[in-house]
């Protein structure tokens, strides 16, 4: 039989993973409204990033309401910490989601349109979604299998990053008239790769959860030792 502890712990892990969820959708459906220049889209995307926030008010007072009333120990609490501190990366991929959507609106006011094939940016969004999916399932599922496979995808986004800042460049030079879409398309970039890097943070944090070490993740910190549990 579960303790009340037990069942306050499953209650916030369950409400963490419906954040993902609807962080992961919200960002990709941000990324595709981007690629079609679709405002309906974007006002959706726009909708969800406010039920993810309000998730993450919810799970923040769980977690509180759970320490003060249960005082949990060990691991219990670790977890309990992480979880607060993984709301808060997924509600910033929300509003990562929700400022893309923005973007979209803005293009639309502007009659704007992509002066080339998006291929960069849906692949980076790609990218940064497998990696927030390895961390979560770590974080959730406890499989820290896939942790090493995170530092091959901060290596893609890298690369991917500079091409696309090169082919933007050379846009530049032959077009007049793209300087402001050149701009969102440096902005919409940019987001994918923040999403990543928080996906890094939440992996690091599933590591804490469940071994109790501290580890560093990414290639700036290759061949780091693992600091050990504070």
């Amino acid at each position: 039989m579960r303790t009340q502890l037990e069942f306050y712990m499953e209650e916030i892990k369950n409400r963490v993973a419906r954040m993902y969820e609807l962080a992961s959708h919200a960002f990709m459906m941000s990324i595709e409204a981007f690629k079609e220049l679709d405002v309906e889209m974007a006002r959706e995307v726009q909708r969800t990033s406010d039920e993810i926030e309000e998730l993450g008010i919810k799970i923040e007072d769980n977690v509180f309401e759970t320490i003060v009333r249960r005082q949990p120990v060990a691991r219990d609490l670790r977890a309990l910490g992480s979880y607060n501190f993984v709301s808060l990366h997924l509600y910033r991929v929300g509003r990562y989601a929700y400022k893309v959507a923005h973007i979209v609106k803005l293009a639309s006011q502007h009659e704007l349109s992509h002066y080339k094939k998006l291929e960069s940016i849906p692949y980076m969004a790609g990218l940064a979604k497998k990696t927030l999916d390895i961390a979560m399932h770590a974080l959730l599922e406890g499989d820290l299998s896939q942790i090493d496979e995170l530092e091959k995808l901060e290596a893609s986004s890298d690369k991917e990053t500079v091409a696309m800042f090169e082919e933007i460049v050379e846009y530049l030079k032959k077009m007049t008239g793209i300087t402001t879409m050149s701009l969102f398309y440096v902005i919409v970039g940019r987001y994918c790769e923040r999403a990543a890097d928080h996906a890094f943070s939440i992996a690091e944090r599933a590591i804490y959860v469940h071994t109790g070490k501290r580890r560093k993740l990414g290639l700036a910190y290759k061949g780091s030792a693992d600091r050990g549990p504070h």
